[in-house]
């Protein structure tokens, strides 16, 4: 078989693959981005026209847009720092020849199998104001001033939200510490002990500086999955109380069942830019970092 027809015939393994990606995936988006410059809404559907950048001008107008916009950064960086420190140090921690280890990996991973269609309903009665296991414990230790209506209250909604993605989302994160720190030869572990290095310089020193792939991966990952943030808020609060918890995910999703097919679509063009800056940005910032050790 000549070279020629090896590439013909491997091709024709990649063509229904090619065809699914094109149709629901590049086909998709290129509609998206030039409908975000019409009107076009479920009441113009047949009759609809380009307006230029207006959709953009009243979607920087809006007081929900902006509010969006800085909930999903709180969001994103809030959970980035949170589920690496924590996942960090319980990957060190489960690093360490813990007779239940393979226990606790099973345990932190498990929840990240699960759809939010499953945990939400779970922590939606965990929140519960009144019969929430949360505040009735609370209350059962004298602490009842520190119960809260931990999602209709718009001073509690987002960081209750927060708690839940960290929880159902952390081990993956544990994992790829996990693994990486299990790749660090212990020969350098050896040579440091010898130069009286303790656990933390070893951590500092050593651990660290090796599993800059793995920080690499986890940041990337975790800041991607904060910016796409949409499941949790929905089947949470839906992006209330008072628009105190919405984010990108929920206004497009919202704008979209308005029936505003357009500004929906803009939208979701802004939107897409953003994660894709945040991410370049990253993953330079990364690079150079991991470029000097």
């Amino acid at each position: 078989m000549t070279g020629r027809r090896k590439s013909f015939y491997s091709l024709t393994f990649l063509l229904p693959a090619m065809a699914v990606y094109l149709v629901f995936f590049i086909g998709p988006n290129l509609l998206s981005l030039g409908l975000g410059f019409t009107d076009w809404s479920v009441y113009s559907m047949t009759d609809f026209g380009f307006n230029g950048l207006d959709n953009f001008r009243q979607m920087f107008a809006e007081s929900i847009f902006k509010k969006s916009i800085a909930n999903t950064f709180y969001f994103a960086i809030v959970t980035v720092i949170l589920s690496n420190l924590i996942g960090f140090l319980l990957a060190v921690i489960m690093n360490a020849k813990l007779k239940l280890e393979a226990f606790y990996r099973s345990a932190f991973f498990i929840p990240t199998t699960l759809s939010f269609l499953v945990v939400g309903p779970v922590f939606n009665a965990l929140y519960h104001p009144e019969s929430g296991p949360i505040n009735v414990f609370l209350r059962g230790i004298g602490l009842g001033s520190l119960a809260k209506g931990w999602l209709v209250d718009p001073d509690y909604a987002m960081n209750s939200v927060i708690v839940m993605s960290i929880w159902a989302g952390i081990g993956v994160t544990i994992l790829l510490y996990i693994s990486g720190l299990q790749s660090v030869p212990p020969e350098y572990y050896e040579a440091a002990e010898i130069d009286g290095c303790t656990a933390r310089q070893k951590l500092v020193h050593v651990s660290i500086p090796l599993i800059i792939p793995s920080i690499t991966v986890n940041l990337v990952l975790s800041l991607i999955g904060g910016l796409k943030v949409f499941g949790q808020v929905f089947v949470l609060t839906n992006g209330g109380p008072n628009d105190a918890t919405q984010v990108f995910g929920t206004l497009i999703f919202k704008t979209f069942g308005e029936g505003l097919l357009g500004y929906s679509s803009a939208v979701g063009l802004v939107f897409t830019v953003i994660v894709c800056l945040m991410s370049f940005v990253l993953v330079y910032a990364l690079r150079k970092l991991e470029a000097e050790y």
